[in-house]
Parts: structure tokens; C-alpha cells; sequence
């Protein structure tokens, strides 16, 4: 009877985490529309005040990120998100990812390369994935000087898609330590990259094919010298 009442209290509690979350998630979404809005219609730079909205920008969207991937963590945990996979144009879908990113690229002066054939399609769901290239996106344009540099071609393991920058790389505890990030008890989710690394890798486990799993990993150096996150799609 005990148990029963306890199941029925974190039930209770997981019901309401999940409304509160999307309430929460629809008006962090309004306020980056003000926030575009205001970008748009205001000379920001004479103001004096254009990196501030970019700064404020970048944390509604990465509060708004944090809660779609705990809601879609929620729901893969309880069983209950129908996996849509389809083929996509792996370039248009890239450009898409950056110019959701755009208001943000332009206030702070940063540019950005795709390297894609346009012929290149795979199969996945579209709304996962674009989680993952949102949280690879948004944690290069936080820590790089002005360029990202994002490419993406079929290999013999899958689909890889990276995403690097031209910052000052990850700290080597955090490459030394990134099998930490997969684990839910491990501190590392406490960090905003972690909990994106997780999400990444739950999304990644989803898309299994032909008994192939796909992966994320970090790594510094590359064409720009920054960070580099590396995402395999199988």
C-alpha cells in the first residue's frame, strides 16, 4: 500500500514537472521572439548594448534547449517518444540549424562555413537531431573568437558531423573525463555541456542501425585550432 502511494506521488510529481516545463518552454519562446524583435527594429551598436543582447539571447536559448532536452529525455525514459525517422538533405538541414542561430552569429560577429555535398541524405529524426546541432552550435558560438566551421560527409561507420571552432578548446579534464558525461548519476550532468553530451549520445543509441551505434566525442585542434565536437550518425 505504501509503494503504491509512493508511485502514485512521483507520478504525481513527474505530471507536474512536465506542464510546468512546457509552460515554462512556451514563454522562453516568446521572449526570444521580443529579443529578435528588438535586434531587428533597434540600432543595437549605437545603443551600446549589442553584445548584452546577444548575451541574453544565448542563455533564454540555452534555458529553453535545456528544458526540450529534459522533456525528451523524460519521455524516452518513460517509453513514450515515437521515433520519426526520414531522409533528409544533410546541407539544408545544416544551413537551417545556423540560421536558427543567425541573431545570435550577427550580434556578436561571428561567421560560419559549411562544408556538405548536397547530395548527401540520411535517415533520422528531425526533431532530435536538431537538439544535438542546437547544443554543438550553441557551445561553439559560446566559446569561440568569431568562426565556426561545420561539415558533415557519409564514412563507412555512418554519417559524421562536426562542429568546431576557433575558441580556446575544451579543458583537458574535461577531455580526459567525457565517458563521465553518459552517465546519469555522474556529477559532470550539473554542466550544461554534459547534460548536452547525454542527450546526445541518448538520441545517437535511438538511431541504431544494422547493429551499429553512433557516438560523440570532443577533441581540440582541427582546421580552426578550437574545440570540436564530433557527432557519428549510424
Amino acid at each position: 500500500m505504501q509503494d503504491s502511494q509512493q508511485q502514485k506521488e512521483v507520478l504525481g510529481l513527474t505530471s507536474a514537472f512536465a506542464m510546468v516545463s512546457h509552460d515554462i518552454k512556451n514563454s522562453l519562446g516568446i521572449l526570444l521572439k521580443y529579443i529578435g524583435t528588438i535586434a531587428e527594429n533597434c540600432d543595437l551598436e549605437a545603443s551600446g548594448v549589442s553584445r548584452e543582447c546577444a548575451d541574453m539571447e544565448y542563455e533564454v536559448r540555452r534555458i529553453n534547449n535545456n528544458l526540450v532536452k529534459m522533456l525528451t529525455l523524460f519521455k524516452v525514459e518513460e517509453g513514450n517518444y515515437l521515433l520519426n525517422v526520414d531522409a533528409h538533405a544533410i546541407s539544408e538541414f545544416l544551413e537551417e540549424e545556423m540560421l536558427e542561430h543567425g541573431d545570435l552569429t550577427k550580434q556578436k560577429g561571428i561567421g560560419y562555413e559549411i562544408e556538405c555535398s548536397e547530395d548527401l541524405y540520411w535517415y533520422f529524426d528531425r526533431n532530435l537531431m536538431t537538439g544535438v546541432m542546437s547544443n554543438a552550435i550553441s557551445n561553439a558560438l559560446r566559446y569561440t573568437k568569431d568562426w565556426l566551421r561545420v561539415t558533415a560527409e557519409a564514412s563507412e561507420e555512418g554519417l559524421v558531423i562536426s562542429v568546431e571552432d576557433n575558441g580556446g578548446g575544451f579543458p583537458q579534464s574535461m577531455l580526459d573525463n567525457q565517458g563521465e558525461f553518459f552517465h546519469p548519476e555522474s556529477g559532470f550532468l550539473n554542466n550544461n555541456t554534459g547534460l548536452g553530451l547525454y542527450f546526445t549520445q541518448v538520441v545517437l543509441d535511438l538511431h541504431k542501425h544494422d547493429g551499429k551505434q553512433g557516438s560523440v566525442s570532443l577533441s581540440n585542434g582541427g582546421i580552426l585550432g578550437g574545440g570540436c565536437c564530433r557527432i557519428l550518425l549510424p
